[in-house]
Order: C-alpha cells, then structure tokens, then sequence
C-alpha cells in the first residue's frame, strides 16, 4: 500500500495522519524513486520547488535531454502541438484546473472554456475519458486523468490561481475554482490552496514523455517564464527582394513603403520620403493597388506575426467594419513633422446625442494573445486627422507567395 499525501485533492481524500500511524508496522515501505515521467527525480522536485515558491531567482531554467517541458504565449498553438504530439506518439492529452463550470454536461451544444477566441468542452463522458474516441478535441480535469498515465499532457492553469510579484507567492481566487465537490466543508483557504497545488502537481506528472503549460493568469505565466523554456513558434519571417535594377513597376515589382507601421499604439513621427521596390513573388497577378509594408509589435499576433512583410490594398472607400486595416492619424502630434500608423481591426458606429445630434465613434482592436493591449477609441476631433491607408490582404509567406 502506497500514500503520497501530495496527490491529495479533495476533502473526502484519507488524510496523511491516518497512513502515519501505519508507520509503526514493520510491512510499511517507503517509496523512494518516481519512474514515471523520464526526467525523473529531478523533474519532481523542480515542480514542487516551482509551485512553493522555494526555487531562487538564479535558478536555471528546468532542462532535461530525455524530456520535453515547454511553456506556451499562444493556447491554440499549444492545442495544434499537443495534437501533432497526439498523432505521433498516441496518448496526448489536455487537462485543465477546474476554473470553469461544466455546462455541456447538460446542454453538449455549449462550449465550457472560452480563453480569448479559443472555445473548448470538459470531458464528455467521465469514465476511462482517456481512451475515449473524442479525447484529443476535449479537456480533461483532476478527476479523469489520476491515475493514468500519458506520453504528453498540455495543462492549462486557469483563473483560479494567480501569482502575486510583490510577496513573490502563488495564491488562490476561490471564486473562480468550480469543483464543488474539491472545495465541500473547506474553511480554512490554506487548505483551499493545498489541494489547489496539489491537484496541478499530480497533473504535471502524468506526461511521461513531456509536458505542454499555458497559465490563463498573466502574472501567472510571467512567473513561469524565469523557469520555463517557452514554446519557440515554427513562424518565420521570410526575407524579401528589394530590386536595384530592372524595375518594372507593378509588372515584376511591387512598392514597399518603410512606415514603420506599429502594431502596438501609434508609431513614432515617419515620413513616406522614399519609396523602394520589391520583386513580385512569380505567378503573382499584381495589383496598382497593392503595395507592402512591414508589420512590427504584437498587438495582431493571432494573424499577423511581428516583424512580418504584409501585402495592403489601397483604400477605395465602403465599409470597412471588422477589416484589418492600416490607419494613420496625426491628432497626437504635429502634422507638419509627420503621421503615425497603426494596424487593427476596424469598427465603426454612429450614435445621436441627447440634443439629436449625430456622432461617430472609431474603435481600433487589437487581435493579440496578450491581453494587455488595449482597444484604441477615436472621436469627435481625434477623427480629423483619422485616414483609412489600407486594407489587409495577405502576409507574405515562406514560400515566397502571398
């Protein structure tokens, strides 16, 4: 008989003083090892130092040859890894803390967990759900996946447990832990954070070959950046042809304007002085309208990654409502020294004042996985100098099309 009092995540749990009073018996063995997961002891213990809070700041970066901990910006690019990692090797889950109600167990239509544009299902049957048919496409919890073992798990830490960077300390939100049966009777909130901790722990172990993290909570996931190895994207950002010779102008070249365009806020002063050209990717039927400009900032990192060469169309007018578009507005600033840029997802609304007055409101979103960038909002005179420069057609891609 084996205890890990470690593993224990719920009330209802036999507690560790009754397995110590078994101390006394001469048939009580002590397991000493953990074989499961590949990298072994060490990995054990780094988790346990890393949810205590006891690992230094000149600690480095958890590294093992034979295993693969990887920490995740992007959720969807965690899901796509964990599949691929699925197809591979078999046995490669999602599992999540229990930060989100389980609605579709009664309505199989609604979605349970909704992380930015990401909609996700808790586990649609709670027996043997690893080896059930749809595993791959749901998320499983504590409760289906103790006990088993997987070539690699991708965890999501939910809103349910935080990090605080002044006390330097993991904390809990109870409010958004949903486990009714993991919080029953428990008053005292450090025993709250124990099976909390407890429950992310058992579930780091299950992945004997790796295992994938993505925290929901930003301070969270800062956290475990100093750590962690972060999940470097396949993306990259081809290089392109700028022609010094034998240009032919929107036959085998297409214009580059060097705005500088931010993805972030409004870039800095620039001026469009100059106008360089770009060999036009073979087979392409080029447009008078297109030209390309270089996107940098995170602020559209769902669809355009920073640093990426993107192909715009000019701006011919009619609606441009959920558009990703290039804008450039001077209210800021002096318009005598230059414009700044910027590029969002477009909408447009018109309201009438108490007085019956018509107004018109611009907002400029951002499409990010980090939720720290904020919507721009532009009114009334901020809207004078607000200019529509282009449409967002296509990134340039690795293959050297668009």
């Amino acid at each position: 008989l084996f205890y890990d009092e470690n593993q224990s995540i719920k009330p209802t749990d036999i507690s560790a003083e009754i397995f110590k009073s078994l101390i006394k018996h001469n048939a009580t063995l002590k397991l000493k090892s953990q074989f499961r997961v590949k990298a072994g002891n060490d990995y054990v213990e780094f988790i346990n130092l890393l949810l205590k809070n006891k690992l230094n700041k000149t600690s480095e970066k958890f590294h093992h040859n034979s295993y693969n901990l990887l920490l995740f910006d992007n959720l969807e690019e965690m899901i796509e890894q964990i599949k691929i990692q699925n197809d591979n090797h078999g046995l490669a889950r999602i599992i999540a803390g229990f930060s989100w109600k389980w609605v579709s167990k009664y309505d199989s239509n609604l979605k349970d967990i909704k992380i930015g544009n990401c909609e996700l299902t808790w586990n649609s049957v709670d027996k043997d759900w690893i080896n059930s048919d749809n595993a791959i496409n749901e998320v499983g919890c504590i409760h289906t996946v103790q006990g088993y073992d997987l070539n690699y798990c991708a965890i999501i830490f939910g809103n349910e447990i935080s990090y605080d960077p002044i006390s330097k300390k993991i904390f809990i939100k109870p409010e958004y832990y949903f486990d009714k049966n993991g919080k029953k009777s428990i008053k005292d909130p450090k025993d709250l954070k124990s099976y909390i901790i407890n429950i992310y722990k058992t579930i780091m172990l299950r992945g004997i070959k790796g295992t994938y993290i993505y925290a929901c909570d930003e301070n969270l996931q800062k956290y475990f950046e100093t750590y962690i190895n972060k999940f470097q994207s396949k993306i990259s950002i081809p290089d392109i042809v700028f022609l010094t010779y034998d240009i032919k102008p929107f036959i085998n070249a297409i214009p580059f304007y060097d705005l500088r365009a931010s993805a972030g806020s409004f870039s800095e002063l620039q001026q469009i002085d100059e106008m360089q050209w770009v060999k036009a990717p073979d087979n392409f039927k080029i447009n008078k309208d297109y030209f390309i400009c270089q996107i940098v900032g995170e602020s559209m990192n769902k669809i355009i990654p920073n640093g990426s060469y993107c192909i715009f169309s000019k701006d011919s007018g009619g609606s441009r409502n959920g558009k990703i578009v290039l804008v450039e507005s001077s209210n800021i600033q002096d318009s005598d020294f230059g414009s700044s840029y910027t590029v969002k997802e477009y909408h447009s609304t018109k309201y009438a004042d108490e007085d019956g007055f018509e107004h018109r409101s611009i907002t400029l979103k951002p499409k990010s996985y980090d939720s720290s960038f904020a919507n721009l909002e532009l009114t009334n005179d901020e809207l004078e100098t607000f200019k529509v420069v282009g449409v967002f057609e296509q990134i340039i891609t690795n293959s050297g099309s668009f």
